[in-house]
């Protein structure tokens, strides 16, 4: 009896070698280690960062005005006449009753003596309103006294602020034409009437002027303190987010951005009190506001 024999192949040796050091490669890493490729944690967005604070702030009320004289007298002929002259330059000092103009009542067949016309106040001769060989009368302004001794710039109010104001209530003035110094002034009257479209009430600055130094006509700025708190939480304007008529701020938590509501009280333009939903020390939240959400993975900017 003829056996017939099969042989049987053995796999190739280094294929299987090769296959066996690839699976203890990629499969049999240890849990915690991480691939080249692998996708990189976030450490959080950069922020600025700063320490809520305490100090004093003003409640201040910014107003814009116009210098006018404190009185403004018209300088009036007792008789209908010429005027034959004028004794007095505009801009000229001139004291009351003090001669100022000369009229004549000049009628056929009659003779009559010039007439004195006087200041009927000191001051400054503010515009002559006619020129000499004019005729006039009782009812024809020659002139215009200008005391400008003392000024006052007229501002309005809003309805909402007007409880604040009181008489003597000192005020700042700037003009342009000297922009580094202050002058003072103080609340002289609070007209007792409210405009229905504005909402506004007229009120009279009134401003020593004794050297001169201001002139009638100039645009002024007039600055109220109407209230100042000691001792108050402050943060930037610019920290604080409005909407839905909602006030709120980010603090800055252990890495993490945490919405913080707040109300607030008096403002000075670039600082704002703070008068609940926060307290000094906290870490503030000032920039990149418009990308935060409450939860939102930050880190402080360094300097």
């Amino acid at each position: 009896m003829k056996v017939t024999s099969f042989q049987c192949r053995k796999p190739n040796t280094v294929f299987r070698l090769f296959a066996l050091a690839a699976l203890l490669f990629f499969g049999c890493r240890p849990p915690g280690a991480k691939q080249a490729n692998a996708p990189i944690v976030s450490e959080g967005l950069r922020v600025g960062v700063q320490e809520v604070t305490r100090g004093t702030i003003e409640n201040r009320l910014r107003l814009s005005g116009v210098l006018a004289p404190w009185e403004q007298v018209p300088v009036i002929s007792k008789l209908s006449g010429k005027l034959i002259e004028f004794s007095a330059e505009e801009g000229q000092f001139v004291t009351k009753d003090e001669v100022i103009a000369t009229v004549n009542k000049d009628e056929p067949g009659q003779e009559y003596k010039d007439m004195q016309v006087t200041a009927p106040i000191s001051g400054v001769i503010g515009k002559r309103m006619v020129d000499p060989g004019t005729l006039v009368s009782p009812a024809t302004p020659l002139a215009v006294v200008l005391n400008v001794d003392q000024l006052k710039v007229t501002v309005n109010v809003i309805e909402s602020e007007i409880g604040l104001l009181r008489q003597g209530l000192a005020a700042q003035i700037t003009v342009p034409a000297y922009p580094d110094r202050t002058f003072a002034g103080s609340v002289h009257n609070i007209l007792p009437i409210v405009d229905p479209m504005s909402h506004t009430a007229k009120t009279e600055i009134s401003i020593p002027n004794s050297g001169h130094t201001l002139k009638v006509g100039m645009s002024a700025t007039v600055d109220l303190t109407l209230g100042r708190h000691q001792d108050a939480v402050l943060i930037p304007v610019d920290a604080v987010i409005e909407k839905m008529g909602e006030k709120y701020v980010f603090l800055f938590d252990n890495g993490l951005a945490r919405k913080a509501n707040i109300k607030t009280g008096y403002q000075n333009g670039t600082m704002l009190e703070v008068t609940s939903g926060i307290q000094a020390g906290d870490k503030l939240i000032t920039t990149d506001l418009n990308v935060l959400k409450d939860g939102t993975k930050v880190r402080a900017k360094e300097g």
